[in-house]
């Protein structure tokens, strides 16, 4: 009799443990129901009281639901504690980033994707990690939140610098570096760009750039490095329209450096390239020379 209680005594955990099991499966069970209704709220009643659970199904289902319910920070949690346990739900996790970031920028929504872009980045880092990074890189660009910019492509650079995509993105990151005044690594990227490959974009934005760097040293009286910079400009012919403030630039160097000659030829070719003789520019030209010839 005894051995019998005994014996009954040891299945009744076992038995609970069944049951609860059952019923965690039969929640589960309905919560997916739920989902495909898109009712997301009914489903996380179903399994809300799981979510302690080292269950990576049930981690899984409460990151979707709340995902779907846009409800971003709390879904990540859930979706991390899953990646945790297991990468069983790793696949079905990327794939539905990606396409709600899709749809965001269906729709013009661009910090929505973003921002979804961004999560999944953090979520799974190996998943076309350079791919993604480039991605976030541009989002930010068109924003223009240019240090953002520059921080994703940094890192996407350091994974791939050789793509299809990596080469797109160059010009994107060069530019997001003058935004952010930091001209002289931009100078040192467009040149290597140019030094690569002598296309006409690659020579329109190294002119660009060592006008900015001409510019800069200008403003900052370092007169030697700043000829050098707008010489260049002129040499390579691009961007046109900067020839002529290149070269009034220049003249303004000569003149400090009282080399009047060089500074009156540099003047007239300003002139020239404005032949309606219109603009400030060509008004300062014009009182530089008649400035100089006063002098003599």
């Amino acid at each position: 009799m005894i051995k019998d209680c005994c014996f009954k005594l040891l299945f009744i955990p076992l038995i609970i443990l069944e049951i609860a099991c059952s019923q965690k499966e039969e929640h589960i069970k309905n919560a997916r129901r739920f989902i495909k209704e898109l009712n997301y709220e009914r489903a996380l009643i179903e399994i809300l009281n799981y979510r302690e659970s080292n269950d990576t199904e049930i981690q899984y289902l409460l990151g979707f639901c709340y995902l779907k319910k846009n409800e971003p920070n709390e879904a990540k949690v859930y979706f991390k504690n899953c990646l945790e346990i297991d990468t069983l739900f790793k696949d079905s996790i990327i794939t539905l980033y990606n396409n709600l970031a899709k749809n965001a920028l269906r729709i013009s929504d661009l910090n929505k994707a973003l921002a979804l872009y961004q999560d999944l980045s953090d979520l799974v880092p190996d998943y076309k990690e350079a791919d993604n990074l480039f991605l976030i890189g541009d989002l930010n660009f068109e924003q223009g939140n240019y240090p953002s910019a520059i921080s994703a492509y940094k890192r996407a650079f350091s994974v791939d610098s050789t793509s299809p995509v990596a080469k797109k993105s160059i010009k994107k990151f060069i530019k997001s570096l003058v935004e952010c005044d930091s001209i002289e690594r931009a100078l040192k990227i467009a040149r290597a760009e140019f030094k690569k490959s002598k296309v006409a974009e690659n020579v329109l934005q190294l002119g660009e750039i060592e006008y900015l760097m001409g510019l800069k040293f200008f403003n900052q009286a370092e007169l030697d490095s700043a000829r050098n910079m707008f010489t260049d400009v002129i040499a390579m012919g691009e961007p046109k329209s900067l020839l002529d403030d290149s070269y009034f630039y220049l003249g303004e160097i000569q003149y400090a450096k009282d080399s009047l000659d060089r500074a009156i030829e540099s003047y007239k070719k300003v002139l020239r390239l404005n032949p309606y003789q219109k603009g400030e520019l060509v008004k300062k030209a014009q009182e530089r020379i008649k400035e100089i010839k006063e002098k003599r």
